[in-house]
């Protein structure tokens, strides 16, 4: 316990004696945590925006023009036990008919004097388990007697499924290099901080102190100042994220964005600890080379 106390301490007044240069340490840390911030975010908003394009590619089965009623409800129910088929929608002409006047808007007055019966046809809308077997379903619901048409978006899944994947896999290098680049310009900024106290290094050492009795208060300061480094890269996130949040919202409703509140339980965890092992990293690093008298 009172080494505990003696390196906390130590470590507390290392902070404020050298202030310049741990704000310095704090400014550089916090820099790169909000640059590797960015990214996680923009990851994560893209694997979400993915997921939603993902869930409303469905599978539209049409029946036949000519078959309607309880003979076109018993086609829907043939639908449900096709393998995969996680869900259906059964859609009337009449209600096809609404759908499709809504998305007309002002030009569903060329829908005047029309019927839905006249031209619509009873559908299925058919949401799947695994959208990598999107065609194999829509070829299996294509043999039910009375389907007419299957329309299936496999292309678009397919060009969903592999933009993600190479999104991913460039913010995984990004953030990778990112991480290493973090690491070196902390540890020199860190060791600037701890040649200016290479004398108070060499002084200890000579007068019988261990390696790692010197290393810890160096090591609880990087770990400090990656904590408050981290907290200002994690400010400066939240503050910009939220009006971008809601403006994208607002201007493109049909997109939604990862919630600033859902993204916190990942994010502050990540990024704190992150910064807490670059500060501890860097610091180790960074006294190792005054250690060899």
């Amino acid at each position: 316990m009172n080494k505990s106390r003696y390196y906390t301490k130590t470590a507390l007044m290392g902070i404020v004696n050298n202030r310049l240069m741990s704000v310095s340490s704090i400014l550089t840390i916090g820099c790169c945590l909000f640059l590797l911030s960015v990214f996680l975010l923009f990851t994560l908003n893209v694997n979400y925006i993915s997921e939603q394009i993902k869930s409303q590619c469905e599978i539209q089965a049409y029946i036949d023009i000519n078959i309607d009623g309880e003979e076109a409800l018993a086609i829907a129910d043939k639908v449900k036990s096709v393998p995969n088929v996680k869900e259906t929608v059964y859609e009337t002409k009449a209600e096809a008919y609404v759908n499709y006047s809504e998305r007309l808007g002002g030009n569903s007055v060329a829908l005047e004097g029309l019927k839905g019966e006249d031209f619509l046809r009873n559908s299925v809308k058919i949401t799947l388990s695994d959208l990598t077997l999107a065609q194999v379903t829509a070829d299996e619901v294509a043999k039910i007697a009375g389907i007419a048409e299957v329309i299936n978006h496999q292309d678009i899944v397919d060009g969903v499924v592999k933009a993600t994947s190479y999104i991913q896999s460039a913010s995984f290098v990004i953030m990778l290099i990112l991480m290493v680049v973090s690491l070196f310009i902390i540890s020199n900024t860190i060791k600037l901080s701890v040649a200016a106290r290479a004398n108070e290094i060499h002084i200890m050492k000579f007068v019988g102190a261990t390696n790692w009795f010197i290393r810890w208060p160096f090591i609880i300061e990087g770990v400090l100042i990656g904590i408050i480094g981290s907290i200002l890269a994690l400010g400066v996130i939240y503050l910009g994220y939220t009006p971008l949040y809601t403006s994208v919202s607002e201007a493109v409703p049909l997109v939604e964005l990862c919630s600033p509140a859902s993204t916190v339980g990942l994010i502050v965890p990540l990024v704190i600890a992150f910064g807490c092992i670059m500060g501890a990293l860097a610091s180790i690093v960074s006294t190792t080379r005054h250690l060899k008298v």
